[in-house]
């Protein structure tokens, strides 16, 4: 049996070297209907958008927004952190630069405060920029429209 005239029966023909015969078209696959929800969702956000559309009357009339209180506590902890770590780094910098060393306080609170210092001041300074965080995305979505 030669190459040239016969093709391996395992494989599909059109897939083998001297195929000639035309390749058909897949069968177009009929257009789908959307579905409920998607048509659901799609009625609901323009209606939102037109019920949310600026008029001239709301540009004018353009109050500015209240602050969230829990973002504003956040940054007042965070700067109470940075406060309290600093303070501590100057109160226990304070006792070892001191010539006659009298420690008033115990080996205990001292290393606490050693430890507590910089640990306080890397939380403050990561609420704060995550409070940073907070106010960017709000301003960006405020801005997005």
């Amino acid at each position: 049996m030669a190459k040239d005239d016969a093709f391996d029966p395992r494989f599909d023909p059109a897939f083998q070297p001297g195929y000639q015969a035309p390749v058909k078209a897949a069968p177009a696959k009929p257009a789908r209907e959307e579905s409920p929800a998607k048509v659901a969702l799609q009625r609901r956000t323009e209606q939102a958008v037109t019920t949310t559309a600026p008029t001239a009357e709301s540009e004018e009339t353009h109050e500015r927004p209240k602050p969230n209180p829990f973002l504003l506590a956040l940054a007042a902890v965070a700067l109470l952190l940075i406060v309290g770590g600093v303070s501590a780094v100057q109160q226990v910098r304070g006792i070892f630069a001191a010539e006659d060393i009298a420690v008033d306080l115990d080996y205990v609170s001292l290393n606490m405060l050693i430890f507590a210092a910089p640990i306080s001041i890397a939380l403050g300074i990561a609420t704060g920029i995550g409070v940073l965080f907070m106010y960017a995305i709000d301003w960006r979505r405020r801005h997005q429209r």
